[in-house]
């Protein structure tokens, strides 16, 4: 009960942010590539509207999800409200969960808009209905998910701005750790290739979660991929939420 009070505190606070202008935006950005650069592509204008539309959801979900979830925490502590909320008394777990499933259903909440505009305007453009698209937008959350718990492990270790950092920097190794690991090893240098290869390992690799060259591509992707793309994220969301919340419990806030 008390971590489901705190996810609504959590989603009334960040809707008071007018988030929802980012759909209006996203739709705007979708409907002028699809309507003004896809004419110009020479036969690829359904292809083009997907890769924009889906990118579109991607980065500014990950741009909301990391401006509101790396200071969630922080300013909690930085208005001195957390004695407040852990004189309920509340676990750490508890405040950990809630501003987590807040965030997420924010999060949540965005993607179902942009998704449901992308949708509807390729319809319009292609006259037949992708559900490639869906699998795509799936993974795309699942993303958001990791990054989400990602970015509340960086509110209760430093500042927003070092958070935000953090996060971004992660966030560009998972999308590249692969192609990282291919240099080290070209490269020839034992403990390069020893750095890169814990780097590839210990931390989330994004790529798994990428599957927008596929679906624009029309090529099939298997169940049992999306269910190991969908299990990886998970484990690793909660490996970053167990690890904010043993943060919260180490700190003294009652």
């Amino acid at each position: 009960m008390k971590t489901i009070v705190l996810a609504q505190n959590t989603f009334r606070e960040g809707l008071r942010d007018r988030i929802l202008l980012a759909v209006v935006v996203f739709g705007l950005l979708v409907l002028a590539s699809g309507f003004v650069i896809g004419p110009l592509s020479l036969g690829e204008q359904t292809r083009i509207t997907q890769d924009v539309g889906l990118a579109a959801i991607s980065a500014l979900c990950f741009l909301i999800a990391v401006l509101i979830g790396t200071g969630i925490v922080f300013k909690e502590i930085e208005r001195k409200t957390i004695y407040t909320v852990f004189s309920k008394p509340v676990a750490g777990w508890e405040l950990i969960l809630g501003k987590f499933l807040g965030l997420s259903a924010i999060i949540g909440m965005l993607t179902v808009g942009m998704s449901a505009v992308l949708l509807v305007v390729n319809l319009i453009i292609s006259h037949q209905f992708h559900p490639g698209i869906l699998i795509a937008i799936l993974l795309i959350w699942m993303e958001l998910i990791l990054l989400i718990a990602l970015s509340i492990l960086m509110s209760t270790l430093c500042s927003p701005v070092l958070g935000a950092v953090f996060t971004l920097i992660l966030y560009v190794i998972g999308h590249t750790s692969g192609d990282l690991k291919e240099l080290a090893v070209r490269f020839g240098s034992p403990s390069v290739e020893v750095f890169s290869k814990i780097v590839y390992y210990a931390l989330p690799n994004l790529e798994y979660l990428n599957v927008r060259g596929k679906v624009i591509h029309g090529v099939d992707v298997d169940a049992s991929y999306i269910l190991f793309a969908c299990a990886y994220a998970l484990v690793y969301a909660l490996v970053f939420l167990t690890l904010a919340a043993l943060v919260v419990d180490r700190k003294e806030f009652k």
